[in-house]
């Protein structure tokens, strides 16, 4: 196997770093959030992750709703998922952005002969993330470390947030044992929030619907949850039938114990994409977190790691 290249390039109207295997082809941008803006699986041609149809790239301002940016491709979500207003203090009130600080900050960038090094410095928060990406065939790995320079402790929720490429049939697969979900954002199908429902097989107030299966694509349909307390395994997948592919999730348990999982069947900005989303903190929001007893925080003076990895391979 020959050693993946890592080099500068582009995306659209964007500066970018590519690695690349012979099998992937991955697309960073350090000025934009460090975002995964492509993953390509090469011997198909095939583009895993969402793309926003524009030829140039919708730069964000810090702040900024995520939809006003290029709502597409791998964002990180650091210190929270959803806008809200910090709870506890010395930083009491402070209002936290939609989707986090990071995905609309630059990062620092370092290329090396077989990995990436970024890192970024909270605005609100003083807290330093730092990742390392690397590629080893057809595995991506992103390596986290993020740390908390004040006294105080720091709540915090780092979630992925890999808007994949849906496609009809394919299955969402994790470990046993999780077969409880928490509906976190209202809507059609699963209600209200809190609301908790089995998975896969969910029985609705329309009937029974598998939750493990990607439906048609269709003009209403979305879904966010979270599976009720930590995973019973670091692992997920999406699994295309037969002949497709299998993309694999890994991270590890201790460190990132929770799942969530968004999914838009095309009733959200018309997009039909799929989000496993392992994340420290559930529930969207450091507070919520905290009241669903699902919370991560980073001692004071302290720091926290963990990984996560992206396997492709063609499903059998």
């Amino acid at each position: 196997m020959s050693r993946p290249r890592v080099q500068a390039g582009t995306y659209k109207d964007a500066p970018a770093v590519v690695l690349e295997s012979e099998t992937v082809r991955a697309v960073l941008l350090p000025q934009f959030g460090s975002k995964l803006a492509s993953l390509v699986w090469k011997p198909q041609g095939r583009e895993l992750l969402w793309q926003n149809p524009s030829p140039a790239f919708r730069r964000s301002a810090y702040g900024e709703p995520f939809t006003e940016g290029e709502f597409a491709g791998f964002d990180e979500m650091f210190p929270t998922i959803s806008r809200c207003f910090y709870e506890r203090p010395p930083w009491q009130g402070i209002e936290l952005p939609d989707h986090g600080e990071v995905w609309a900050l630059p990062w620092d960038c370092e290329l090396g002969p077989a990995e990436v090094r970024l890192s970024v410095r909270g605005v609100r928060l003083p807290y330093l993330l730092e990742k390392r990406v690397s590629l080893q065939g057809s595995r991506l790995e992103l390596r986290y470390r993020a740390k908390n320079p004040a006294p105080a402790p720091m709540d915090f929720i780092w979630a992925a947030h890999p808007l994949f490429n849906a496609s009809e049939g394919t299955q969402f697969v994790v470990p046993a044992g999780m077969g409880r979900i928490i509906n976190s954002v209202p809507g059609r199908r699963l209600g209200a929030y809190g609301a908790m429902h089995d998975f896969p097989l969910a029985d609705l107030s329309g009937g029974r619907f598998d939750l493990g299966t990607v439906p048609a694509r269709n003009p209403e349909g979305y879904q966010k949850y979270f599976f009720c307390g930590p995973v019973t395994e670091g692992w997920c997948e999406l699994r295309e039938p037969s002949g497709g592919l299998r993309i694999r999730l890994s991270f590890p348990p201790p460190d990132v114990p929770y799942l969530g999982m968004w999914l838009n069947e095309g009733g959200y900005a018309g997009q039909y994409n799929i989000a496993p989303e392992p994340c420290t903190g559930a529930m969207d929001r450091p507070d919520f977190a905290r009241m669903w007893g699902m919370a991560s925080e980073l001692e004071g003076g302290g720091s926290r790691e963990w990984y996560l990895a992206i396997e492709v391979e063609v499903a059998r």
